[in-house]
């Protein structure tokens, strides 16, 4: 009887090996069955520990950013490596309802100008998470750097000065400040939210 080849890697869920011809191993640790499975399941917990499941394949992010559960796109939200339709369906306020998801999205390091969507929405925690946001657009920051609330003025004035300063102003500040003040790369390259006159 001839033994089947395998690799090294197994399934993080059900402890198989991945076949020798599978050219990568299998995302997130899991084997394609695994992440059927846990996508499809009826446990909310098994939706939302997929959501948390470091490397998920495309199709399974998407498919749980539309899951009925709050709590298992609120979990989605809090990945970093989210495509773009999904980052853009869980930031827009007309078709996500939920508040902790919104807020969480608040903060996604890919936010750009759907930040503005978010700011109409007058909760001043998701103000708090835009101001702190580095990608949030300069001209929505001018807007937080006048708000009501005290962190929320703090943490915009403190991106805007970020914004500013060049790269040879920047590297003389120590990393924390540094860290704290980052912005977004503007459209020419430097560190300036428009382009120099």
């Amino acid at each position: 009887m001839a033994k089947t080849e395998t690799s090294g890697h197994r399934c993080a869920v059900c402890r198989k090996r991945a076949a020798v011809a599978a050219p990568v191993p299998a995302p997130g640790g899991c084997c394609e069955a695994c992440w059927r499975t846990a996508v499809a399941s009826t446990a909310e917990s098994d939706r939302s520990e997929a959501a948390r499941r470091p490397g998920a394949p495309l199709w399974a992010l998407t498919t749980l950013a539309r899951d009925r559960s709050p709590l298992v796109r609120a979990e989605v939200a809090l990945r970093r490596d989210l495509p773009e339709a999904v980052v853009a369906a869980l930031s827009d306020p007309r078709q996500e309802t939920d508040r902790t998801v919104l807020r969480r999205m608040a903060k996604h390091p890919a936010l750009g100008a759907r930040a503005h969507g978010l700011a109409a929405l007058d909760d001043v925690v998701v103000d708090r998470q835009l101001a702190g946001n580095p990608s949030t657009p300069t001209t929505l920051l001018l807007g937080l750097s006048r708000h009501a609330d005290a962190a929320v003025r703090q943490a915009a004035s403190a991106r805007l000065v970020g914004a500013a300063l060049d790269d040879e102003g920047r590297s003389r500040l120590p990393l924390g400040v540094r860290t704290f003040l980052a912005a977004p790369r503007g459209r020419n390259g430097s560190r300036h939210p428009r382009p120099p006159s």
